[in-house]
């Protein structure tokens, strides 16, 4: 029994370290999800390239849900979509399927660069080059 103390104990201290390492995961992720479904967001910038198409987006809100849906309206239009976070590669995926441009172009996975609790940096690698993506939260 005496040789089997070392692997037990070894078998022991991993499992509570992933477990206590998952659950700060999870703990990052409910936060994240909670800063994005709290509030509207509409997109302060969008760079396509070195092309500036911000005003595609003006008067454009976008609500993100706990469920994983998203919309984007303007008037009182509103386009259905989906979003996901990922907190281990600092990255949101969002996708429109039924969108033409501009919510189109959000569809994709966005590489966080700076967040707080009211605005987004992100990028995203096209075959056309980079996007920036600036989102803010509505007062």
């Amino acid at each position: 029994m005496k040789k089997y103390l070392p692997f037990f104990t070894f078998l022991v201290l991993t499992t509570t370290l992933f477990s206590c390492k998952k659950a700060v995961e999870n703990k990052q992720q409910d936060l994240i999800t909670s800063a994005i479904v709290d509030g509207i967001w509409v997109v302060d910038q969008y760079l396509e390239g070195t092309n500036n198409i911000s005003s595609d987006f003006l008067n454009y809100d976008f609500k993100f849900n706990a469920d994983g849906t998203v919309s984007g309206t303007k008037a009182s239009n509103a386009t259905a979509g989906t979003w996901s976070s990922n907190i281990s590669n600092y990255s949101i995926t969002s996708n429109f399927p039924s969108a033409n441009d501009p919510l189109q172009k959000m569809n994709g996975v966005w590489i966080i660069t700076d967040s707080y609790w009211d605005f987004v940096k992100a990028e995203m690698t096209t075959s056309g080059g980079k996007n920036i993506l600036h989102l803010r939260k509505k007062p």
